[in-house]
């Protein structure tokens, strides 16, 4: 009897037999809760190696290690600009398109306001992280007298405000924001914006995000070339509807509904339209133009690649749709530009600006973290969107 004790305890056979079964039956309670315990501890060694909150840890180091590649991102360009000028030749300031820095960083601000929104603290600290950048390149074109004063002086403001307050939100403050806890059901986030009023917090995305939906227009009008006045036009015309249109649905419970949904996420959708119409341009003229890869750097665009997919797994765990579509479609343009280095030709020695061995190791990378992300999320975390 203690033999048949010790066979299943350790496996030995995988199975038990029907007799052995029989016997584990004249056990003491002592002796079935040992064997069950074993049972259990062999189940979570060998089945379930990684359990939710393992994988919440590691999602979590995973963004705050992001911060690496995105701090040293922007650094090359701020010490040469930083060169550049202490040696008398502030001039090749000139190139710097301080417009584009300017989209980045309202990116990065329209992020910081959707993750403070959902108390993630370490994606908001990625973001600061990319708003400091962002400042520090602008400061010094501002000091080189080729972006207007009065701008900096506006931009730095403003963001300085936003960061207040969306720090102040992950403290806990500016009231409690239903949408950020996920306990609360729809009623009662309706429930509150009953009166007519909507909380600081909400209406504070919804100026955030209107304001992210006017720079895209204008960055659309830019790209597409259709006039600056006409972009702003759009854009004015965009915000006024959208401010009719929550005026209305606020007289109803239904509307209501609607309204806290748009306030919560407008902010990140704003931010992933800026950042995935940022790079659509230059990877066009990769594919259009080989020559104009001579300026670009492998090392820069590997730097954002693996930012953007240090932060997918998170998205993923925390079933963030703005965030997925953000980090997945940054992972996808960073691997179609060197997609485009690899298939472009230098005009002068007729070699790829990127030889096939590394483009296919970095994508073979790539897909097989992919692949196990997934793999951690539906075989053992079990947090599938449809649910």
């Amino acid at each position: 009897m203690l033999k048949s004790w010790k066979d299943s305890a350790s496996g030995v056979g995988g199975q038990l037999t029907a007799q052995k079964s029989q016997h584990n039956y004249a056990l003491s309670p002592r002796h079935k809760i040992k064997k069950l315990d074993v049972r259990r501890c062999r189940l979570s060694v060998h089945a379930v190696p990684v359990t939710r909150d393992d994988w919440d840890r590691i999602t979590d180091r995973l963004v705050v290690g992001s911060a690496i590649p995105f701090s040293v991102l922007v650094l090359p360009q701020v010490l040469q600009n930083a060169v550049n000028m202490f040696s008398g030749q502030a001039c090749a300031l000139s190139i710097i398109s301080w417009e584009g820095y300017l989209s980045g960083l309202l990116g990065n601000t329209l992020m910081c306001t959707h993750f403070a929104g959902r108390t993630e603290r370490s994606a908001v600290n990625v973001q600061i992280i990319g708003i400091v950048n962002n400042m520090l390149v602008l400061f010094q074109v501002a000091l080189a007298s080729f972006m207007p004063a009065p701008v900096f002086l506006a931009t730095a403001g403003l963001t300085a405000l936003a960061v207040a307050i969306s720090l102040n939100r992950l403290k806990g403050g500016l009231g409690q924001d239903p949408n950020s806890s996920k306990e609360v059901s729809q009623p009662q986030r309706a429930d509150h914006y009953k009166g007519g009023k909507m909380p600081f917090w909400s209406l504070w995305e919804l100026i955030v995000g209107s304001a992210g939906l006017v720079a895209f227009v204008q960055v659309m009008s830019s790209v597409l070339q259709v006039g600056y006045d006409k972009g702003l036009f759009a854009g004015i015309t965009i915000v006024l509807a959208l401010s009719a249109f929550v005026r209305v649905q606020m007289r109803n419970s239904e509307g209501r509904k609607m309204v806290s949904d748009i306030a919560h996420n407008l902010p990140g959708w704003a931010a992933t339209l800026l950042f995935a119409l940022s790079p659509l341009p230059q990877l066009v003229r990769n594919f259009l133009e080989p020559s104009s890869l001579v300026g670009l750097s492998v090392g820069t665009m590997l730097l954002a690649l693996t930012g953007n997919a240090l932060m997918f797994p998170r998205a993923l765990y925390t079933r963030d749709i703005v965030w997925m579509a953000g980090s997945s479609w940054a992972c996808v343009a960073g691997w179609g530009q060197l997609l485009s280095m690899m298939l472009g030709k230098s005009v002068e020695t007729g070699q790829s600006y990127l030889s096939l061995a590394p483009f296919a190791a970095v994508t073979a990378m790539l897909l097989s973290y992919v692949c196990g992300t997934l793999y951690f999320q539906n075989k053992f975390i079990q947090v599938l969107i449809t649910t």
